[in-house]
């Protein structure tokens, strides 16, 4: 038997008689079984969220671990939410931890701490976290955070020394800054 596709199977004057036909659109609810929509109105409290694609328009109180993650305008999200990338337009109060780009759109607000590779906020945008970018190297950030710690203690001990010497000499302090500008001026 020959295989029909959506078009072949419908009546050709159906659009005719004013109804709405959605043919060879891929992403449908139902044509994406791994695709989740919460609409607007619609509030979801309780387990964990796993799916490979999210459009949320309601409210949402839970944790969120999807690939793709559409916040809308309307949309809030309560909770913690690991993704591959995700696009705010409305409120999210949580952690939110992304491993590709985050998109903030003017009308968003972002409570909570961002971690991203890469990110993009639109002027208007209310984005109250703390923003950590995690493709930065790790090794490199300990190696220079050591070594600032490493040089304000040696600029501590160095400037600590030379405030002792200057309560104890303090004559001897000013005859030395007094030659060091002769010295100076010796040289024009």
């Amino acid at each position: 038997m020959d295989k029909k596709t959506k078009s072949e199977t419908l009546p050709e004057n159906i659009v005719d008689k004013g109804k709405q036909v959605f043919l060879n659109k891929s992403d449908l609810v139902g044509d994406n079984p791994n695709k989740m929509v919460i609409g607007s109105g619609t509030s979801f409290r309780g387990s964990d969220i796993n799916t490979d694609y999210i459009e949320i328009y309601g409210k949402v109180e839970t944790s969120i671990h999807s690939k793709i993650i559409y916040v809308g305008t309307a949309a809030e999200i309560i909770g913690p939410i690991t993704c591959d990338h995700i696009e705010i337009h409305g409120s999210v109060s949580g952690g939110i931890q992304v491993n590709g780009k985050a998109t903030i759109k003017k009308s968003a607000t972002v409570v909570g701490t961002l971690r991203y590779e890469v990110i993009s906020v639109e002027e208007g945008a209310s984005v109250y976290s703390d923003l950590h970018c995690t493709k930065a190297d790790q090794k490199l950030v300990d190696k220079i955070s050591h070594l600032k710690n490493t040089m304000n203690q040696s600029n501590l001990t160095s400037l600590s020394s030379l405030t002792n010497e200057e309560k104890n000499n303090p004559k001897e302090e000013t005859s030395n800054i007094e030659k060091e500008k002769k010295k100076k001026r010796s040289f024009f």
